[in-house]
């Protein structure tokens, strides 16, 4: 029997400078009935009892902002705080290399501007990772989920009406060493980088899950928080 316990790790991403949105501060900084956007995808992580640790990259210039969140909020499974890189694959890079776990312990990346993930897409993250080395959720827009299975990005790549989601899980090892292998090529998200080597699971991501990119999107996100 293993009596190797494998920890949840989530490493969460908003080091971006929001430029689409167009707004003086970060979409990630801006107040949605009065908190930060990022705080309600960090607290999604906080107050899952399967994760157990976290850590945030954030930019530079919100670096000490952040970590008043982090104190203010009692978000007490947030272990490290890193500044981020020009774009998102060094950010992550950067958070990685911030990190000290043993290769088979599980990492899950997430965008911070998806702040409506729910525990069920995070547990299955974790439960999938049991027996996969990487998963991924993916929102079919024609709803055909039963052709997304374990190395299904063929068909979706061919069906081309898909969205990949975050967030995406890994073990540790794979994707760091997957990362510091490809500094030299963008990639437009971390799945990408592994799976023409490893076995993917696809599973059903979360309309809701969608990620935060103009300002009708925050409308948005506003009315559906006053309404839960």
């Amino acid at each position: 029997m293993n009596y190797y316990y494998h920890m949840n790790v989530a490493l969460i991403v908003f080091a971006g400078s929001g430029v689409r949105m167009k707004t003086d501060t970060p979409k990630q900084f801006i107040k949605i009935n009065d908190q930060e956007l990022v705080l309600y995808t960090i607290k999604k992580f906080q107050e899952n009892p399967h994760i157990d640790e976290i850590v945030l990259v954030t930019s530079k210039q919100y670096f000490q902002y952040t970590e008043s969140l982090v104190d203010e909020y009692d978000l007490t499974k947030v272990k490290n705080v890193v500044v981020g890189g020009e774009t998102r694959q060094a950010s992550v890079r950067f958070g990685l290399l911030a990190m000290e776990y043993s290769d088979k312990d599980n990492i899950l990346i997430h965008d911070g501007d998806r702040p409506l993930i729910t525990n069920s897409l995070i547990n299955q993250t974790i439960e999938l990772l049991s027996e996969y080395q990487a998963t991924c959720p993916v929102l079919d827009q024609a709803d055909r989920y039963e052709e997304v299975s374990n190395s299904g990005r063929t068909i979706l790549l061919n069906n081309k009406n898909f969205d990949v989601q975050t967030p995406q899980g890994f073990k540790f090892g794979l994707i760091k060493q997957a990362h510091l292998e490809a500094i030299e090529r963008a990639v437009s998200d971390d799945i990408s980088l592994i799976e023409k080597d490893v076995e993917v699971k696809y599973f059903p991501g979360e309309k809701e899950n969608f990620k935060v990119t103009e300002k009708c999107d925050l409308d948005f996100l506003e009315t559906f928080l006053k309404s839960e």
